[in-house]
């Protein structure tokens, strides 16, 4: 049987807690408490709120699960982390002066190829001269303006190339960068992956985004990281997670395709939003597209893939797609 309890946080615990009682007067929640499995739930409405103390998440309409800050019960009374406490404030949408915003700090940026590897090339005579038009330095022109370009937007960010030079760094090398940035609570990144395209059909032409398909499953979550349940919550945790992954990396693939056709007009064909477990994006524990610029391997597509003004528009593009997104993560308060 659930029994309703009010548990008031003494004072002097916990100097950077939250008591009950405040929580209870600012969201206008009730609390039905199980003592017998240590789980409450927080309810007013239509928002139901569902955590185990010791856990550091909850579950909001039974759905959704968060990974907040954690809920201690001691000796009888339930004490509320500060993150826990915000998450449950903002959630129903209660006043708060406690911050909530969440900052994406991290833009990565990985230019294909490089080094030996010149990944789609094509030559073309001028003059009885052959020259070569090759992918890596493509992508790269276009990196490096982006990268200028967002930290001037942006300089509080911190804006990462994989190179910024024609070298080759392995597909391990730029996943192993962009997972050992280290985050702070509520920051995120994302991982952008720059390529030029080719086609044994000689017609194919177009810009288009690669996102991880909704059904590819990562290790996200480290299990030591969710406390003595890991076994039973860690599939869970990484499953909502893979979710929210997918989400927002459909979010920046739309948003990099719409300002591509704002940029480059109609005449270049949009070939839309597509999915492939690339080894970029499957390992990559974050937010993350591949884009394909254009083939080299089409005679009208080649032609504008070197002239200096069309990849300047191509970059213009990328950055307003990604300024897009930027402001999209930042205006959510609780993100799941």
């Amino acid at each position: 049987m659930v029994l309703l309890l009010f548990l008031l946080l003494p004072m002097g615990v916990y100097a950077d807690s939250v008591s009950l009682e405040d929580l209870l007067i600012r969201t206008g929640a009730t609390l039905h408490w199980d003592p017998w499995r240590s789980t409450g739930r927080l309810s007013r409405d239509d928002t139901v709120l569902v955590f185990r103390a010791g856990d550091p998440w909850m579950v909001l309409n039974g759905e959704k699960l968060i990974v907040s800050g954690t809920i201690i019960e001691e000796q009888g009374t339930l004490i509320f982390s500060r993150e826990a406490a915000q998450t449950i404030i903002k959630l129903f949408d209660a006043d708060s002066e406690l911050p909530g915003s969440y900052n994406l700090t991290t833009i990565l940026i990985d230019p294909g190829h490089g080094g030996r590897d010149s990944g789609a090339r094509r030559n073309w005579p001028v003059d009885g001269v052959s020259y070569t038009l090759m992918e890596k330095d493509i992508v790269l022109e276009i990196a490096l303006r982006l990268a200028e370009n967002l930290r001037e937007r942006f300089p509080d960010k911190n804006v990462i190339l994989t190179r910024n030079r024609d070298v080759y760094p392995t597909l391990e090398d730029r996943v192993t960068l962009a997972n050992g940035v280290e985050l702070k609570s509520r920051e995120g990144m994302i991982y952008l992956s720059i390529h030029a395209n080719a086609s044994l059909n000689p017609d194919a032409e177009g810009y288009e985004v690669w996102y991880l398909p909704r059904d590819y499953r990562r290790t996200l979550v480290d299990e030591g990281s969710l406390g003595g349940s890991s076994n039973s919550i860690a599939p869970i945790v990484n499953a909502l997670w893979e979710e929210e992954f997918t989400h927002e990396s459909v979010r920046l693939a739309d948003m990099i395709l719409k300002e591509f056709g704002n940029v480059l007009g109609p005449d270049i064909p949009n070939r839309g939003r597509r999915e492939e477990s690339w080894f970029v994006v499957r390992n990559a524990r974050m937010a993350s597209v591949l884009v394909e610029v254009g083939f080299v391997t089409q005679d009208s597509e080649s032609g504008r893939l070197r002239r200096p003004e069309y990849l300047s528009r191509i970059t213009e593009g990328l950055y307003n797609g990604v300024v897009d997104f930027v402001n999209y993560f930042e205006s959510k308060e609780i993100r799941f």
